[in-house]
């Protein structure tokens, strides 16, 4: 299991709503415009998690740097698997035959 698809099993279990049930769809709103509302709101919620984790980074906790390893190569395997999706979805855009 990939570390989004965990992290979208956990947010289920803490909200108990699926992702596509978080927000309604406003009326005539664009598909740029949805993208780029729902982008900034998961961003933002990502961001406030990478800055909870670095709350770790205290002496209130022990750990070690295999641990600290593991956090960063989990973080940045998440983060090269979202960009390699958006790119493989622009390709496919690219690739389509239009008439």
């Amino acid at each position: 299991m990939h570390f989004f698809e965990w992290a979208e099993v956990m947010k289920t279990k803490e909200t108990g709503v699926e992702e596509n049930e978080d927000v309604q769809n406003a009326p005539n709103e664009t598909k740029e415009d949805r993208f780029k509302r729902l982008a900034e709101q998961r961003i933002a919620a990502t961001l406030d998690k990478i800055r909870l984790i670095g709350n770790l980074a205290t002496s209130q906790y022990s750990y070690n740097s295999d641990q600290v390893a593991k956090i960063f190569a989990a973080l940045k395997e998440a983060v090269a698997d979202v960009e390699d999706k958006f790119h493989r979805t622009l390709e496919r855009k690219k690739g389509k035959f239009h008439l």
